[in-house]
């Protein structure tokens, strides 16, 4: 699923580039992004790329091409009488004309050619030119728009699955994503994960939901509005009572998982992954120890919810439904992993918050890994609104954002500060910031183009800001 979404933007941003798109808007019936996902499971999916893209070229492109102007040419040097389109067409209004007007006229209104003959032997110069040309589509084609509604539809498909083609087989495409961190606006907005290490505090009464107990952890950065984090019972007891809260070290598998999505994913919510492949994204060997600490965290992940209290609603959700890890015959351990609705959902409709993967890696701080991710949803958003780089933020803003475990709000403050003072150092996401009070004026590094084309995944246009005024 992450190679699709991330195909087809690509695919659609090289043919908004070409005159292919307004073609497009005037013949198709239905949406480009359908037709990208149609032609690729037509061409693409679970075959060789290499080879389909070969044919496809071989059978489809170029020899339509080659129809085309023979069946062009050969018209017009036969003086088909049954034909008045393409270059018969032009050569029998440039010839009236010529006749009409006399050659001076002709020759002035072309630029010094002096006969319509000598305009179609250019005409099929450039036709020729176009033929061999593999860089020139079929909708490039001359007299286009003189061919039948079906003609130019097949002509617009056949293109999109070439210009699929070329990005399948582009290997920068596939080393981009492996170099991007994509987190959900679910974990980015909501303190799912705490910003430090360490133990959870239950408390008492249980909380029945569904035929389950949960323990419940509460966190509450407002009076009347905060958050619940559900712990089941049954796995609590497993664990004597003790369990650690969600911390870095899970957020960053998760997102690791989450890398891994496919098609299975798109329809059923499924990730099947290797527990070695999160393992090797993690660490530097792939001992036994680090395969428990991997499994046990993703198993971890299935008995934690969370439930956002707000003074008129209740909104609750989790990340991973059902876990499942086994071995296959040849000893690869195997985690199949159900994701929940809104984790899904945000995937789905691409709400989710990229950054390059060396960026965040150079983070020492828990609570910049977390943060990091908010603030480059804001600079995110700054960009695709085209609002000032400058924000005001309070301390309620951030305790949203990040579950602080330490009670006292100046403690927090210093967190926040040590946070962004780490971004700025690192020069991700923030340029600058000046405290005043428990209200942060934060300044974003301005969004170069390269990040334009490589994290703007989501549609962050219409998206409103948090609810504080920028500063200006």
């Amino acid at each position: 699923m992450k190679k699709q979404s991330r195909l087809v933007k690509v695919v659609i941003d090289r043919v908004s580039r070409l005159n292919l798109l307004s073609i497009c808007e005037k013949y198709l019936q239905t949406d480009l992004e359908h037709v990208v996902l149609s032609l690729y499971e037509q061409y693409y999916q679970d075959k060789d790329i290499k080879e389909s893209f070969r044919l496809l070229k071989k059978d489809s492109f170029s020899r339509t091409k080659r129809r085309w102007i023979n069946s062009a040419i050969k018209d017009y040097e036969t003086q088909n009488q049954k034909k008045n389109k393409e270059l018969i067409g032009e050569y029998r209004l440039l010839r009236k004309y010529y006749e009409t007007s006399g050659k001076e006229l002709f020759s002035e209104q072309f630029e010094g050619i002096s006969c319509p003959e000598e305009v179609m032997k250019r005409r099929i110069e450039a036709l020729t030119q176009w033929s061999n040309d593999e860089a020139r589509y079929l909708t490039d084609y001359l007299y286009l728009h003189q061919k039948t509604r079906t003609q130019i539809e097949k002509a617009v498909y056949t293109d999109i699955a070439v210009i699929m083609g070329i990005t399948l087989t582009d290997t920068s495409l596939q080393a981009l994503d492996e170099n991007i961190i994509e987190s959900p606006f679910s974990t980015v907005e909501n303190p799912f994960f705490a910003n430090t290490r360490g133990k959870v505090h239950l408390t008492d009464p249980l909380l029945e939901r569904e035929g389950k107990e949960y323990f419940l952890n509460h966190y509450n950065p407002y009076e009347d509005e905060g958050y619940q984090l559900l712990i089941e019972k049954e796995y609590v007891e497993e664990n004597g009572n003790k369990v650690s809260d969600l911390d870095r070290l899970d957020y960053k598998i998760f997102l690791e998982v989450m890398s891994h999505r496919d098609e299975l994913f798109a329809t059923q919510k499924v990730i099947t992954i290797k527990v070695g492949d999160i393992v090797k994204s993690l660490y530097k060997t792939d001992s036994k120890r680090n395969y428990k600490t991997v499994e046990d965290r993703i198993a971890k992940m299935k008995h934690y919810s969370m439930t956002k209290v707000e003074s008129n609603r209740k909104t609750s959700y989790g990340i991973f439904d059902f876990v499942d890890i086994t071995t296959n015959p040849n000893g690869t351990r195997i985690a199949e992993i159900h994701v929940n609705e809104v984790i899904y959902r945000d995937y789905i409709q691409r709400q989710t918050v990229r950054i390059y993967r060396n960026k965040v890696e150079k983070l020492s701080l828990d609570s910049s890994y977390h943060l990091l991710f908010v603030m480059q949803k804001e600079r995110l958003i700054c960009y695709e609104t085209k609002s000032p780089y400058t924000v005001s933020r309070d301390y309620l803003y951030f305790s949203t954002k990040i579950r602080f475990r330490k009670r006292r709000k100046q403690e927090n403050l210093k967190e926040v500060e040590e946070a962004l003072d780490e971004l700025v150092q690192q020069k991700i996401a923030v340029q600058s910031y000046r405290r005043s009070g428990q209200v942060f004026q934060i300044t974003f590094i301005p969004i170069e183009e390269e990040e334009v084309k490589n994290l703007l995944e989501g549609d962050y246009e219409y998206m409103p800001l948090s609810p504080y005024k920028h500063i200006e």
